[in-house]
């Protein structure tokens, strides 16, 4: 394993073996070197390798606790200090949560957690507080918490497994390549324009899209109930983040083979990082990017229109009249022949997405009485437009914006169940986050933003659990391009 010396792993197993000594040696797993956990703390040092954890004794729920590895912009893979729980059954096969330990932190396992009941599927053999897990700069500590049901660890000791993770995310990477297979920098204006018409001929005739009386796209998408959604907020111009969701998790296989669908809910342009409101070149790779992703899943890639998808003047950041720039962007670099088609492209992009199991939009609920055909026809409804796109959730002591009761009446006219999660973006609740479940103290209300630089997020749903998910954004436009054109991770 990358920075894991054999002296490291060697020093992490005696240490255990010495553990084992004193310790009751648990005899519900095959595995040799298993301790079973008293009811007073054990304190490892930080893991070398891989742990096993079993819960609930010998038919009980096994988890999997292993080192978080990131790639840097030269494709080598280390520890980024954090680690991973896991099931190793559902992890490498199937969309699916997991839990972070970070240094400092404290997690005690267990179904008494509502979160951690999304994200791992507890047996009942899982007693309400089970395993308490601490991790610091003097290792990792853990305290059984159950007074009926056991708890082992064990350390697994295969570099097969040790190394699983590296290969398993190597290979989504590269699989992303070559279903791709086109490098993400400048085009040249034909080939740019070539390539937008192309997705404009999709567009005209989107899957799922309900036609207005006149036949053409609506502003709705009614997508079906049994594809996972996989949620991403407003990437602005961040376009290492939308390649951290793509190799993560099952989500490119599950693009692949139909069992979900990737909705983007607008803001892909206009960079967000201040001091670089002004650089239009990323918006227009990731655009790109995504207009490549659209023609290889036509039926399985879906973009909400959002505000900043606009040349108005009104639209800017930091002072930063940001439509503007972006429409003289692409005159400059692209022509007005592309101009023209990009402003095609934002007319037909939808507004709202619904199916059985969500609602979703760029924004937020309207405040007005809109029905489900305003929204099909929304063209002919400016303020409806314009409040999809830009509505933010009410602030107390501010009159301004949707609150609870406009959801419920947005939820209502969109025709499904009162407690169908509306999931949103264009509003960051803080700066040290990207996704928020029942944002604003609103059940079933969340919201997403996908252009922080550390981190990024994504809503997406496991069987009828919707999981929050969160990855450490890393450089991967380099490892991408390098591989496009012919190169290799790094050893």
């Amino acid at each position: 394993m990358p920075q894991t010396s054999p002296e490291s792993r060697n020093n992490f197993l005696n240490y255990f073996r010495e553990l084992l000594q004193e310790m009751e040696e648990c005899d519900d797993v095959e595995l040799s070197d298993s301790l079973r956990l008293p009811e007073s703390k054990v304190r490892v040092p930080t893991p070398a390798l891989p742990l096993q954890l079993l819960l609930g004794g010998e038919d009980g729920y096994r988890l999997q606790l292993d080192p978080e590895m990131v790639v840097d912009a030269d494709g080598r893979f280390r520890a980024n200090g954090d680690y991973l729980l896991f099931d190793p059954i559902t992890f490498f096969s199937s969309i699916s949560g997991f839990v972070r330990l970070t240094e400092g932190q404290s997690v005690i396992l267990g179904r008494d957690d509502p979160l951690q009941r999304l994200l791992l599927q507890y047996p009942d053999v899982v007693d309400a507080r089970h395993l308490r897990l601490k991790l610091t700069s003097k290792g990792l500590a853990l305290r059984k918490k159950s007074s009926t049901r056991g708890a082992c660890v064990t350390p697994l000791t295969e570099m097969s497994i040790a190394e699983r993770v590296i290969h398993w995310r190597k290979a989504k990477i590269e699989r992303l390549v070559k279903l791709i297979n086109a490098p993400i920098d400048s085009l040249p204006r034909d080939e740019a324009l070539a390539l937008l018409e192309r997705v404009i001929q999709v567009m005209e005739s989107e899957a799922y899209r309900v036609p207005t009386r006149e036949g053409r796209p609506g502003g709705l998408l009614h997508l079906p109930a049994k594809p996972a959604p996989i949620f991403v907020g407003d990437l602005h111009a961040c376009v290492d983040n939308l390649l951290v969701v793509l190799t993560q998790n099952g989500f490119l296989e599950s693009l692949e083979d139909g069992s979900a669908m990737l909705i983007l809910v607008g803001d892909a342009v206009h960079p967000d990082e201040p001091g670089k409101e002004d650089d239009m070149d990323l918006s227009m790779q990731l655009m790109d990017f995504i207009f490549r992703l659209k023609l290889r899943f036509p039926g399985r890639v879906f973009y909400l229109r959002g505000n900043h998808d606009s040349f108005a003047e009104d639209i800017s950041k930091g002072g930063v009249p940001q439509g503007l720039l972006w429409e003289k962007a692409l005159l400059d670099q692209r022509g007005p022949k592309y101009r023209d088609a990009m402003q095609r492209l934002y007319d037909l992009f939808p507004y709202v997405a619904v199916s059985p199991h969500f609602l979703c939009c760029h924004a937020g609920a309207p405040t007005m009485k809109a029905t489900r055909e305003n929204v099909i026809h929304i063209h002919k409804h400016p303020k409806l437009e314009y409040q999809l796109t830009h509505m933010r959730l009410r602030k107390p002591g501010s009159p301004a914006g949707y609150n609870g009761a406009d959801l419920k009446r947005f939820r209502k006219r969109m025709g499904v169940d009162s407690k169908t999660p509306v999931v949103v973006g264009h509003t960051p609740l803080s700066m040290d986050d990207t996704c928020w479940l029942n944002a604003g103290g609103i059940e079933h209300h969340h919201v997403l933003f996908g252009a922080y630089s550390r981190t990024i997020g994504v809503i997406t749903r496991a069987g009828k659990r919707l999981l929050p998910l969160r990855y450490p954004v890393e450089p991967l436009v380099p490892v991408y391009n390098r591989l496009v054109r012919g190169g290799s991770f790094r050893a």
